[in-house]
Formats: C-alpha cells, structure tokens, sequence
C-alpha cells in the first residue's frame, strides 16, 4: 500500500495506517478531533477489507433480486 498524505480542511494532516495508529485525526490525540468519519482514505486503515469479495457478493445479491 502506498502511503497517501492529505491536509483535512481543519489542517490536519491525515495519514492511513494500519487501523489508524500513525494518523493525528485518529480520535486519540488530545489536540485533534477524530475526524475518521470524514476522511476519503478512511478504508486503507483497513487492509483486511477486500473489495473483490464485497463486490461478487453484491451482484450475486442483485442477481437473485432480479432473477425471473
């Protein structure tokens, strides 16, 4: 995974880590706010969350919806 570096519009700069520990807004910093439910990288804190797996189960759910 490579790192990605951003600046919040608060000006904190946020950085995904593994669940979060290296990040200044992770919520446990007493001079910031979490500010995870705001950010766009917030799922590369999350390596064991796999797309591939969400998005086949997603369209074998949409197939049985729709089937005829």
């Amino acid at each position: 995974m490579r790192k990605k570096k951003t600046i919040d519009v608060t000006g904190v700069p946020l950085t995904p880590s593994w669940h979060g520990r290296k990040c200044l807004g992770n919520g446990e910093n007493p001079d910031y706010d979490c500010l995870c439910d705001e950010c766009n990288y917030y799922l590369y804190c999350f390596p064991e969350f796999n797309w591939q797996i969400k998005k086949s189960r997603f369209k074998r759910r949409l197939k049985k919806l729709f089937k005829k």
